[in-house]
């Protein structure tokens, strides 16, 4: 008896960026910091219903040939319907900034632990989509799992108040020592 294998020539598979070391890399990609930094090229139109994004990327996926009854490769080609990247497809903001794609699973994240999570309308519909899709990659899991082990320090709300970090006064901040300047440290 003869398994019958199924190929699927046009499946798309998502390209995550990594360093040397093989970590994902969370900074932005020169087209991603272009649309970030340039508000002109980011779609203002207002959110597509949720039923209309998801025949868009089953029409995709069936276009390129790849395979519409995988709910990760359908999910893949939904189109963001808010924020900085939206118009641009769910793939894309994975492969091109994993910093924001971070940024948002851990905003719904405390939206729910705070008991404000509202789950009405077309953006949050697809925010609810994108947080799903990216938790579906063991990648996107273990950096989560990194990050929740190893909190970012606080940022300095200022270069004042930033540690100096290294020499004898490596513990004070800037601010500290030019405000403690009689002791000749801070003196030219």
């Amino acid at each position: 008896m003869h398994k019958k294998v199924v190929f699927f020539p046009g499946s798309v598979q998502v390209a995550f960026r990594k360093g040397p070391l093989g970590y994902l890399l969370q900074e932005p990609t020169d087209q991603a910091r272009l649309i970030k930094d340039n508000t002109s090229l980011q779609d203002k139109s207002a959110p597509k219903k949720q039923e209309l994004v998801r025949q868009y990327a089953l029409l995709v996926v069936r276009q390129r040939g790849g395979d519409a009854s995988d709910r990760i490769e359908v999910l893949g080609e939904y189109i963001l319907q808010f924020g900085k990247y939206k118009g641009k497809c769910f793939r894309w903001l994975l492969e091109n900034d994993i910093g924001y794609a971070i940024y948002l699973i851990k905003s719904l994240q405390q939206e729910e632990a705070a008991g404000d999570f509202m789950t009405e309308g077309n953006s949050k519909d697809s925010l609810l989509s994108f947080v799903s899709y990216a938790q579906s990659f063991e990648e996107i899991q273990s950096l989560l799992s990194y990050l929740c082990k190893n909190p970012a320090a606080p940022a300095a709300l200022s270069e004042d108040n930033q540690l100096v970090g290294f020499g004898s006064r490596a513990k004070s901040t800037w601010l500290e020592i030019w405000d403690s300047r009689a002791d000749g440290y801070a003196s030219t």
